[in-house]
């Protein structure tokens, strides 16, 4: 199998509401996506959500790299050797995380659709459920806990609370959910660059 033609798209997913972490507040998250074709007719996604503050990425810088690094590198080469084409890039996309990321996504993708199995399994399958959280933005404590009281109503066993502009208001708002959802709830908390320690 051979990867005969690389390409891209662009979205502005638009959010339900607007999220706010500790350096920025968000309505709309630009996402670039990575199409690999192959001989084989098997086609594979992978998504890049380029972040300058986390990943010193941009949506300008992401889409450079797959017209000038990625594409290039990528067409005429079997994706089912995966390991060995994401080490070719990886010395090429050290700062570009994202978009090593969306193609490690895409080559797994072909790897799975040619395997006829679901990715979770190609790495060994030993869960078949994951605990994860759903996360709460930055909003006053009021508004939190009723976002709390709303998840733990529909079953999330886990919180992820994001903070980072106050460490005051930060330890008291984490104080209040704990009181308001119990013992338990696991939570996380996540300061997204906020504080200097």
């Amino acid at each position: 199998m051979k990867i005969t033609n690389v390409s891209f798209f662009t979205a502005h997913l638009k959010l339900k509401e607007p999220y706010t972490i500790a350096y920025e507040t968000i309505s709309s998250a630009p996402n670039i996506f990575l199409k690999l074709e192959t001989n084989n007719d098997i086609t594979g996604f992978g998504c890049a959500a380029p972040d300058l503050a986390v990943t010193g990425e941009t949506y300008q810088s992401v889409q450079k790299v797959i017209e000038e690094i990625i594409k290039p590198t990528l067409i005429g080469v079997d994706p089912l050797r995966f390991t060995y084409q994401l080490n070719k890039l990886k010395p090429h996309l050290l700062n570009q995380s994202s978009a090593m990321a969306m193609v490690d996504m895409a080559l797994y993708d072909i790897l799975g659709k040619y395997a006829r199995l679901p990715i979770y399994k190609i790495l060994g399958g030993f869960r078949d459920r994951i605990k994860t959280s759903i996360t709460i933005g930055i909003l006053s404590t009021e508004e939190t806990l009723i976002k709390a009281k709303e998840f733990t109503s529909k079953g999330f066993k886990i919180l992820k609370i994001k903070g980072g502009c106050n460490v005051d208001e930060d330890i008291e708002r984490m104080i209040k959910i704990r009181e308001t959802i119990g013992p338990n709830i696991d939570l996380r908390f996540d300061a997204n660059q906020g504080y200097t320690v």
